[in-house]
């Protein structure tokens, strides 16, 4: 499947078949249909800076107005956000309201939260049924990142699921087409295995003086842009390792479904050390700022013309990259993929209501409005990220003519990887350990250390099992072995 130019194509046309239909056409749920709230005490919140909440805050306004609550809310950096919660959460202060959860962090916190049906069944008229009518237009793959053992504990607010960024007037390129095929032996394609990459992260690697779609660079070219600072690195190892079949601990299950053990299998460890070191092949092809770069300056080198490909970017940058690249270089255009093996990262900052708060009457209405069409549907016009709704990202206005490149392109992209990867993610161990939000946080550094040469593969594979080993014992009651 193609994600490319101003093609809607086939994808478009099978979206909108079947449910998606009834999708579309739902009433949809918004600030009108908020019953009169009876306490009045004012709730808090945390959420991040940046352009979203900076358009999203305005409708929060409106959500005061009517209801008669006030919403205190507090912004801070996104890497500040778990350790500023995470205090509150396990003190049981109930100072945060609504919480801000990112998906590996739902286990971890499903204790100090909300079931979000309990909520439902005790405020909403319509109950149960109401709120899962409501958020069956929500993407089941981010709503499952959102449950703890079967209970919905978060609603996601935006997606940031990962995919893979090219250079698609580059791939179009005869010139290139031609050259590519006289060296490999086979068609110039978006890669689909990691030898496929290599190959063309290695050919578009090129020097001040060489030629690019037979024009002359007055710069250096790289093949590909990561990020392999010490931040967001287990974001991209995650992508590798769950296509190829792996993950950081194997979930084993009882015959009821529900989980007996978590063991670190020898598949998962030689799977990790190949997938790291594929990653530090690569990085031969990459400029040296990846050493310590996050999103931003990856995203920029592919966007200023200096990079082809970026082999796990999160999806929601795909248009300011594009936006850029359209800048930098006029005739250039992105293409969005899959991820090598077709299992990226599966990510969204959500939101929840504390077990502590003084007042989930109204966090529970606040959740439920901010992921509503509407308030969604500012968030993807006015704000600049990407919705959780199927039904939002199925609307004809992100794919028209006008808006197919580059908003529409993502739109299609996320529903079908989605429908791709609904099989695995039950299964990814993030999902399923309450101690996910403090593995994260420790693989971050972990991760990035044999890129920057402190320590081998084999080492940084024997750190990371002991640390997952340490923190998930103290952490869940899952019992954790390494096999």
């Amino acid at each position: 499947m193609r994600y490319r130019g101003l093609v809607v194509g086939s994808l478009v046309v099978m979206l909108v078949v079947g449910c998606a239909f009834a999708l579309l056409a739902q009433e949809k749920f918004g600030l009108k249909d908020i019953p009169e709230i009876k306490n009045k005490k004012p709730i808090n919140m945390i959420v991040e800076t940046g352009a979203a909440w900076d358009k999203v805050i305005e409708y929060i306004k409106q959500f005061e107005t009517v209801t008669g609550v006030k919403v205190n809310i507090e912004r801070v950096a996104s890497p500040v956000v778990y350790s500023k919660e995470n205090v509150e959460l396990m003190a049981g202060t109930g100072y945060y309201d609504v919480v801000y959860v990112e998906t590996s962090w739902t286990c971890e916190w499903s204790d100090y939260l909300f079931d979000l049906e309990e909520l439902a069944a005790k405020y909403d008229p319509r109950g149960v049924e109401g709120f899962r009518e409501d958020i069956q237009n929500i993407s089941p793959v981010l709503l499952r990142c959102g449950q703890a053992y079967g209970k919905q504990m978060v609603l996601p607010f935006y997606t940031y699921h990962m995919g893979m960024f090219l250079r698609q007037d580059v791939y179009d390129d005869p010139t290139e087409q031609a050259a590519f095929k006289a060296k490999y032996g086979y068609d110039l394609k978006p890669p689909t295995t990691y030898k496929e990459l290599y190959d063309q992260a290695e050919f578009f690697t090129r020097k001040k003086g060489d030629t690019l779609k037979g024009k002359t660079l007055d710069h250096d070219l790289y093949g590909v842009a990561m990020m392999a600072g010490a931040y967001q690195i287990n974001d991209e190892i995650s992508c590798w390792i769950w296509g190829m079949g792996g993950d950081y601990a194997t979930v084993v299950r009882n015959p009821d479904g529900t989980i007996k053990e978590f063991v670190i299998t020898k598949k998962d460890k030689d799977i990790l050390k190949q997938a790291l070191a594929q990653y530090k092949d690569l990085l031969k092809f990459a400029p040296a700022g990846c050493l310590t770069a996050n999103f931003d300056f990856a995203c920029a080198q592919q966007g200023e013309g200096f990079a082809i490909i970026q082999p796990h970017q999160f999806a929601s940058l795909f248009t300011w990259t594009a936006d850029l690249l359209k800048e930098k270089v006029p005739d250039g255009k992105l293409g969005i993929y899959p991820t090598i093996g077709g299992q990226p990262y599966t990510g969204a900052w959500s939101l929840g209501v504390a077990r502590a708060s003084k007042n989930p009457e109204a966090a529970y209405w606040l959740v439920r409005y901010i992921a509503s069409y509407d308030c969604q549907k500012v968030l993807m016009k006015e704000g600049g990220q990407f919705s959780a709704r199927m039904d939002l990202l199925l609307d004809p206005e992100f794919h028209s003519p006008e808006t197919e490149y580059p908003l529409g392109l993502v739109c299609s992209y996320l529903v079908d990887i989605w429908k791709q990867q609904a099989p695995y993610v039950d299964n990814y161990w993030y999902f399923n350990t309450r101690a996910g939000g403090k593995v994260y946080e420790m693989q971050m550094n972990v991760l990035h250390k044999p890129m920057a040469e402190e320590v081998t593969i084999d080492e940084c594979v024997e750190e990371l099992v002991a640390k997952t080993i340490e923190l998930t014992s103290k952490f869940d009651t899952v019992p954790i072995r390494e096999e």
